[in-house]
């Protein structure tokens, strides 16, 4: 690619989709949130004329002035009509390309490309949001392994390389290959997710609490789409058997909620499935969107196991990878490595796709004294918060059941938190409500940090807080409440001044 090319006329319906999406979902909010003085259908239907022009001009303007190239090894890429912007990004810095078909990209065999590269924040550094496959491929190879190809190139371009006799002829300089006709390197390791495990993890996937408030929200707003004697007389039944109601609101709450994370658990995960070849792992998956994810293993800063209380008492887990890019959002900037297996195995897995992080890990428990740290910091906010309840509303002693089940998380956090460590790795397992285990290469660590508060002075026990690089912000994994000789042990180790190293 010599000249700066636009992208598929396609992007202009993406955009526009898109947009819609955007300012519909802002729309609803301000609706159920927003003021509930009545408007006429005019209105509405003036704002819905307004968001379509609006879109549909945007999006053919993204159109228009964004325009790209790709130059030994580099991106070029300019856009912006108003504030006109240059972007180059270098072979170097590109961390991941992820590889991504909605349902619209798909119909005209599309895909989006994102490119992430170390240090590039929470949002990807550059997309290209409708381009051919063959022509998405061939940024993709360029950008992760065109030095690769480049040395090659070189090697039987050198004079040991030509033929005797053939001094005089005219030189024959091969085509440039297409994607689909490069030699790929051979595979390594293939994993797919079976059905029977794709709706286990859907079964058992996390984040219901979220989805429950978004519900609850949803359902406290219905009130202003029923007839007013409807809900004069369902009020009236509610006051008579309140705590009747409350109970079957909640249940119907979560079961919402637990039906929308499976739906979306399967839409997310569906035809996953891993190739590792040589360095790179290949992750696929999505059954609406389809995402392909290209990570480099080299460049891999931590690997987390985690094992949600739904999933342990079956012995499942899943395992994420910690890298300066690919990690999106929904999955707290990381990316899903294998959304379930069991336990037995994850060694198996580790070794074939990141060997170096495949050894036996044993755990050093904390200290008996920082039992009661780990309670009394749940029980005290329930103890409170239960006791207002009982002040306020009948029934409310029921409540301080609330205080038992904080004191028990907090003993279950203490018996499940460790630390551990070989010459080259550092290992910590916490708990919130998920238990993780986050692995760190000593040589990826960015810093080491050792804090204490005076109620932890007073019994000796210390905060330990290990930062890697992940984002423009980095991620951090701290344990609490462990000895002062645990955390002494763990700065030592990681200390460069340390002359026996």
């Amino acid at each position: 690619m010599s000249e700066f090319k636009r992208q598929h006329p396609v992007s202009i319906f993406v955009s526009f989709f898109s947009n819609v999406k955007q300012l519909l979902i802002t729309g609803a909010v301000l609706l159920f949130f927003g003021s509930s003085q009545q408007r006429g259908p005019w209105y509405y239907l003036f704002i819905l004329i307004f968001l379509l022009v609006f879109s549909s001009i945007s999006g053919f303007l993204y159109w228009l002035t964004f325009r790209y190239k790709l130059e030994d090894r580099e991106l070029h890429v300019k856009h912006g009509l108003i504030f006109r912007k240059k972007r180059y990004i270098h072979q170097d810095r590109v961390q991941s390309i992820d590889l991504n078909a909605k349902l619209i990209q798909r119909m005209f065999n599309l895909v989006e490309v994102k490119i992430e590269t170390a240090g590039g924040g929470e949002e990807p550094e550059f997309r290209i949001i409708a381009l051919n496959r063959s022509e998405a491929e061939t940024i993709r190879d360029e950008l992760l392994y065109g030095g690769d190809e480049g040395e090659e190139s070189a090697e039987s371009d050198s004079p040991a390389a030509v033929p005797e006799g053939t001094e005089g002829e005219e030189e024959t300089v091969p085509a440039e290959k297409k994607p689909s006709e490069r030699k790929k390197k051979p595979l390594d390791y293939e994993w797919k997710l079976t059905g029977k495990r794709l709706f286990a993890a859907a079964l058992t996937s996390s984040g219901i609490g979220l989805a429950a408030t978004f519900v609850a929200a949803v359902f406290s707003q219905f009130q202003q789409f029923i007839p007013e004697h409807w809900y004069e007389t369902a009020f009236g039944i509610i006051v008579q058997s309140s705590v009747t109601f409350i109970l079957i609101f909640v249940l119907l709450v979560l079961l919402v909620a637990w039906l929308i994370r499976i739906v979306s658990t399967v839409l997310k995960y569906g035809n996953f499935s891993i190739e590792q070849r040589g360095n790179e792992i290949v992750i696929s998956r999505g059954l609406l969107e389809r995402r392909q994810l290209t990570l480099n293993r080299d460049r891999i800063t931590a690997i987390r196991i985690v094992q949600n209380v739904l999933r342990q008492p079956f012995g499942f887990s899943a395992v994420y990878v910690e890298s300066a890019g690919g990690g999106t959002k929904e999955e707290d900037l990381s990316t899903i490595l294998i959304p379930l297996c069991r336990e037995s195995e994850i060694q198996g897995h580790l070794k074939a796709l990141v060997p170096d992080f495949a050894f036996e890990r044993k755990l050093t428990g904390l200290p008996g004294k920082s039992m009661r740290r780990y309670m009394i910091r749940l029980a005290v906010p329930a103890a409170i918060a239960a006791a207002a309840v009982t002040y306020f509303v009948d029934y409310g002693a029921l409540s301080f059941i609330g205080l038992a089940a904080a004191a028990g998380l907090g003993y279950w956090q203490y018996k499940d938190a460790g630390i551990g460590n070989n010459e080259q790795f550092l290992w910590i397992r916490t708990r919130k409500f998920a238990r993780s285990t986050v692995i760190v290469p000593r040589r990826r660590i960015q810093t080491v940090e050792v804090t204490s508060h005076p109620l932890q002075r007073l019994h000796g026990l210390t905060t330990l807080e290990v930062s890697i690089l992940t984002s423009i912000t980095g991620k951090t994994f701290s344990l609490q409440h462990l000895g002062e000789n645990q955390a002494l042990a763990c700065y030592q180790w990681f200390s460069y001044e340390d002359g026996r190293r």
